[in-house]
This record gives C-alpha cells, sequence and structure tokens, in this order.
C-alpha cells in the first residue's frame, strides 16, 4: 500500500471522491496482484495442514481430524501403500492447481473490469 501514489488520493478527492469510492476504485485494483499472491498461497497452506494433526491428534479420535496431506502419509508411511499414496498426492495436487488457476482467472477478470 505504501507505493501507492498519494497523487491518485489527492486527484480523486479533487474529482470529489468518498474514502470509499477511493478505496474500491484507486486501493482494490493496484492491490489486485497481491491479494490473488496471498489467497492462493492461504489456500495451499490451508490444504497441506498436517503437521499440526499429526502433533496434536493424530488425526483425532475416530480420523475426525484428519486432514488430506495426513492420510497421504498415513497410506504411504504408517501402511506401506506407496502406489496409493502417489495417487492420493496426484489428485490433490490437480485440485490444488484447479482451485489456484480459478483463482487466478478471477483476479484477472477484476483487474481487466477496472
Amino acid at each position: 500500500m505504501n507505493n501507492i501514489s498519494p497523487d491518485l488520493y489527492e486527484a480523486a478527492r479533487v474529482d470529489g471522491a468518498t474514502k470509499l469510492q477511493q478505496f474500491v476504485k484507486i486501493t482494490l485494483p493496484l492491490l489486485n496482484r497481491t491479494m490473488a499472491f496471498v489467497v492462493i498461497m492461504t489456500t495451499i497452506d490451508a490444504i497441506k495442514l498436517s503437521g499440526l494433526v499429526f502433533v496434536l491428534t493424530n488425526g483425532g479420535p475416530n480420523s475426525s481430524t484428519e486432514t488430506v496431506v495426513y492420510y497421504i502419509y498415513k497410506q504411504a508411511f504408517t501402511q506401506m501403500r506407496m502406489g496409493y499414496a502417489t495417487a492420493a498426492a496426484f489428485v490433490l495436487f490437480a485440485i490444488v492447481l484447479t482451485i489456484s488457476l480459478i483463482q487466478m482467472k478471477l483476479f484477472n477478470k477484476d483487474a481487466d473490469a477496472s
């Protein structure tokens, strides 16, 4: 936000824009790429959360706190089902890739509209 020129806000004030209009028309479009990066990285981090589950609950009572990544880990290294774990990891990769591409497309559409 420090890289957004104060001249843009001053010009908007001179033209009679409110603070909300300045935020919607100036700040959000100029932060679009940064927001896209943060949203995609946060989504990936949320999906791959497994270390915390392993340390705190070990999958929880009756696998209620088990995540996808922890499930893959359990299949590969506890039950020695490497092929199954590899297939599950590939499916997880495809899902994360699809979600990331959708988010990038949505953010780029917002950038093209402004």
